[in-house]
């Protein structure tokens, strides 16, 4: 019998703490905000399809404040030390530290349990500190001792983290060694294709990564999940892509797109691993709304014709465990 297709979704659930290092507060603040009234509504829209999902999110949010957060930093002999040091996180907490409004661009302990308690949701891990792991300057060491900072207040707050979203995707073998030793079942490694593995001229990358979106130069996404140094790579296939002003005359190419890859899954027996931030969706929320129905109603069309199935990443990778 031919397996299931699998319909994989995950969200980088960061808040402020993943754009800090590119934005000021001021510039995204709408961004965020309008992201975390989105996360509701896109609950609503999980519930209503049967969907599953991952949300990999920033440790540092499970705090309620600066000072409980501080309780569960590493030794600051651990800290990263990028050799740019705009892509730290700690540095939010230099000065006068976050307080009043801003707490909520950086902090959300409620929201995570809203989600947690709604069935089909994974509370997964996308570092303590938003940490990279591919910069100049940090340490394999760094990395094990920011996980293990993640797992302390998770833990703390009532929840086991078993998959992990590493930033930017940055992912070594080194590193993935350091996630089966902490007990990490699978990760979300970067889309698998030829722009990735042979374009290195990052502003040639980005237009073709852009094309991708609406056109298919990279093919269709599907695979078929492998386990490496005991982890679980549940690979990206496609990130949702928010609405591009520049290119709002594609927008229906960029859902179509998104439907074939899922279509081809579903035929074939494979995996698509769909992504996004719910910052993405902060802005023109209601038009981002009805495109995911669009994509959701078409998953349960696959499921009643070709019977996939929605997983989150726990749940993916469970079953491929299992198998092996």
């Amino acid at each position: 019998m031919k397996k299931a297709g699998t319909l994989i979704v995950s969200l980088d659930f960061e808040l402020f703490w993943g754009m800090q290092d590119g934005w000021a507060l001021d510039s995204y603040r709408d961004h965020v905000l309008g992201g975390r009234q989105a996360i509701p509504k896109m609950l609503a829209l999980f519930r209503k399809h049967g969907v599953h999902a991952t949300w990999a999110t920033v440790g540092f949010m499970f705090a309620k404040n600066d000072e409980e957060l501080r309780r569960f930093f590493p030794d600051w002999q651990q800290m990263p030390t990028y050799s740019n040091p705009a892509l730290s996180a700690y540095r939010c907490l230099d000065g006068a530290g976050i307080a009043g409004a801003d707490a909520a661009c950086y902090y959300a302990p409620e929201l995570i349990r809203e989600i947690a308690d709604t069935p089909g949701m994974e509370i997964a891990s996308h570092t303590f500190s938003h940490f990279y792991c591919r910069e100049d300057g940090q340490t394999v060491a760094q990395f094990e001792a920011d996980l293990e900072a993640a797992k302390r207040i998770a833990q703390e707050k009532g929840y086991m983290l078993r998959s992990i979203v590493l930033p930017r995707n940055q992912c070594e073998p080194a590193y993935t060694q350091i996630l089966e030793k902490l007990g990490f079942e699978s990760y979300r490694d970067e889309e698998n294709d030829w722009i990735h593995e042979k374009i290195r001229i990052r502003p040639l990358m980005r237009l073709l990564r852009l094309a991708d979106v609406y056109l298919p130069l990279t093919g269709q996404g599907g695979y078929t999940p492998g386990i490496e140094h005991g982890v679980v790579n549940l690979t990206g296939s496609r990130m949702y892509k928010p609405f591009f002003e520049p290119l709002k005359m594609l927008e229906k190419l960029k859902v179509r797109r998104i439907k074939r890859q899922m279509l081809h899954a579903a035929k074939l027996g494979l995996t698509f691993h769909l992504w996004w931030h719910p910052h993405n969706v902060g802005v023109h929320t209601d038009f981002h709304m009805a495109q995911l129905e669009e994509i959701f109603s078409y998953y349960e069309q696959l499921k009643a014709q070709y019977g996939m199935r929605s997983m989150n990443m726990h749940e993916a990778a469970q079953e491929i465990l299992k198998g092996n």
